[in-house]
């Protein structure tokens, strides 16, 4: 979804006619589906069933993970979700996910179209009536069939710092409120670099819970983008 917001920001610089424009990237990356395609790997000990979601989208699309999360727990399989922990009170690591990033988020607000709301304020007209992604209970996931299978904030950001270098925080990341773009020249972080942290190092986390895991069918509710990676980790592994 960073990526996605990205692309957006890149667009609205580059075009007049925004509304057309975030509408077609809107098409390209599947937020105005409908349904949800899941897609399905097995080994000889486990069923693995991947839901690609995305985190603004549609209510139908919402309403069809719902049904199908139902049909997946009737047919015994246990759900992993999504969701960087974080703390409030935290105030350097969200500036420091910001730099990483580029993008501004809410903390005390959650859910990306408060951001977008904030960004293009009555300048685009959506293609569909678009929603933030509902909280996992409202789709069938409570804890007694899944649980959150991810990094914290504050992990992802040592993760990078160890392995590529302080992220410097200046003088106006501290003055540029949270929720905003912030227009510091610091030192440009490298794509793959940023994709590793944020996609990759999460990747692997999944990969390491699921073969400690005594369950045999798994179903991952994840951002749509982790799926290369995870993919390629389980055909490595003898997964098919």
């Amino acid at each position: 979804m960073k990526k996605i917001v990205s692309l957006i920001l890149l667009l609205v610089l580059t075009t007049n006619c925004m509304s057309y424009k975030v509408n077609l990237a809107f098409n390209l990356i599947g937020i105005y589906d409908d349904e949800v395609k899941t897609t399905k790997l097995i080994n000889d000990n486990k069923e693995v069933i991947f839901i690609p979601m995305h985190h603004i989208g549609t209510k139908s699309f919402y309403s069809d993970v719902a049904k199908k999360v139902d049909s997946l727990e009737n047919l015994g399989f246990y759900f992993y979700t999504e969701w960087v922990k974080r703390s409030k009170n935290d105030t350097i690591t969200f500036l420091k996910m910001r730099k990483l990033t580029g993008v501004p988020f809410s903390i005390n607000k959650s859910g990306y179209m408060v951001l977008f709301d904030s960004m293009f304020a009555g300048k685009i007209k959506y293609k569909k009536e678009l929603i933030d992604q509902p909280k996992y209970e409202a789709m069938g996931v409570d804890s007694l069939v899944g649980r959150n299978v991810d990094v914290a904030l504050h992990e992802m950001i040592q993760y990078y710092e160890t392995k590529y270098g302080e992220l410097k925080l200046e003088k106006c990341d501290y003055e540029t409120a949270i929720n905003k773009k912030s227009n510091c020249k610091g030192k440009s972080i490298k794509l793959e670099h940023r994709n590793d942290a944020i996609l990759n190092f999460r990747n692997n986390h999944i990969i390491k819970e699921l073969q400690k895991d005594t369950h045999q069918k798994i179903a991952i509710i994840y951002g749509a983008r982790h799926f290369i990676g995870i993919k390629e980790e389980l055909l490595k592994l003898g997964y098919k």
